[in-house]
């Protein structure tokens, strides 16, 4: 009975807060956290770039082919969310199926 109450106490308790998702919603929601920090992350990437590029980015303002820088961006952030969001989908998978088994574990100790 120690060891149950240990172990609810310590990684039961994610493993307990998932069992309340079905394992689509569980990896949608985590996907879409990730889309949501990827986004951000992605912004600030931009914001850094443009503020350590300013000099040159000012010397070429007028030269410059923004439907092209346009296009390249989108691409770059499409590409950025794919890989993410196929990561997370694989990592927030894994997590649930994992804490499922933990879980069976807990219930077969406490049943029996």
């Amino acid at each position: 009975m120690t060891k149950m109450a240990i172990y609810e106490k310590n990684e039961g308790r994610q493993m307990i807060k998932n069992s309340r998702y079905f394992k689509g919603d569980y990896v949608a929601f985590g996907v879409l956290r990730t889309l949501i920090a990827t986004t951000f992350a992605y912004i600030i990437m931009v914001i850094l770039y443009v503020l350590c590029n300013l000099e040159k980015l000012v010397a070429d303002i007028n030269s410059l082919d923004y439907a092209a820088v346009g296009k390249r961006l989108g691409i770059y952030y499409i590409l950025m969310l794919i890989v993410y969001t196929i990561i997370a989908a694989m990592v927030y998978a894994y997590q649930y199926n994992h804490s499922r088994k933990g879980l069976k574990k807990y219930f077969s100790r406490h049943i029996s």
